[in-house]
């Protein structure tokens, strides 16, 4: 990479900007409001972003598995080649 790079996203209502000649990650909001990290802290925010992001979706997951298996326990599966037997 070249020295002096600057990569940005703008998004709706923050703008994201990583200087390659400086090393700093920079998020700007609309109003003017800035958060300067530096390397150590921007790769910090984005383990943290993305260890949030895994947990969300491995929740999602896990919260349907439960309600299927939820559903499955109220409603037993019945298998019409099995036979029923009465005790006396």
């Amino acid at each position: 990479m070249k020295e002096g790079i600057t990569i940005t996203k703008k998004l709706k209502y923050a703008d994201f900007e990583w200087d390659e000649k400086e090393k700093t990650f920079t998020i700007t909001e609309e109003d003017g409001n800035r958060v300067i990290l530096n390397k150590v802290y921007a790769f910090a925010f984005m383990r943290f972003v993305v260890r949030m992001a895994q947990r969300n979706w491995l929740r999602s997951k896990a919260q349907k598995k439960s309600e299927r298996a939820i559903a499955l326990a109220e409603h037993p599966f019945e298998d019409p080649s099995q036979t029923e037997f009465e005790y006396e």
